[in-house]
């Protein structure tokens, strides 16, 4: 895609977080509509979908703009269920992930198996715990770092 709509769309963001207060800026999740357009952009040079993606959002994003400097909560609502969509698709087809994604299902994970563990293996479940979430934040902590190396962290 080209670089000039991604700047069009980053001053349109950039306009509204200087136009709303923090707390509508918290809520309308302007800064994860910026990662959102990046990687639209960046995946739009080889996907269809993503160009079109990258569109709606730029039309979404000029109708939010060209409202006034109150928001209300249903249009709230309606950009929140948009950039689910949005994630959706990048989350299915080009598999990039948030951030901590793996750092919460393997510390999950691993205190499960800690209980399993601590029950059978040292008969004190007080102990399995803390050794089943360690072995999980450090595969969850090096399985994250490695996908933000990759580019794959919205």
């Amino acid at each position: 895609m080209n670089k000039e709509r991604l700047d069009v769309v980053m001053g349109i963001i950039s306009q509204m977080e200087r136009r709303f207060d923090k707390t509508t800026t918290k809520k309308l999740q302007l800064e994860k509509w910026r990662r959102v357009a990046n990687k639209l952009n960046f995946f739009g040079k080889e996907c269809e979908e993503c160009r079109q993606q990258f569109t709606v959002l730029e039309n979404h994003l000029n109708q939010l703009n060209s409202g006034g400097n109150i928001v209300e909560p249903s249009k709230i609502k309606e950009y929140t269920i948009k950039l689910k969509s949005l994630l959706s698709h990048l989350e299915k087809k080009h598999k990039v992930i948030s951030d901590g994604y793996y750092l919460s299902i393997y510390m999950s994970i691993g205190m499960s198996f800690g209980v399993v563990f601590g029950l059978t293996l040292f008969d004190n479940i007080a102990l399995g715990i803390p050794i089943g979430f360690s072995v999980g934040l450090a595969i969850g902590a090096g399985l994250d770092a490695d996908a933000k190396k990759k580019g794959l962290v919205i």
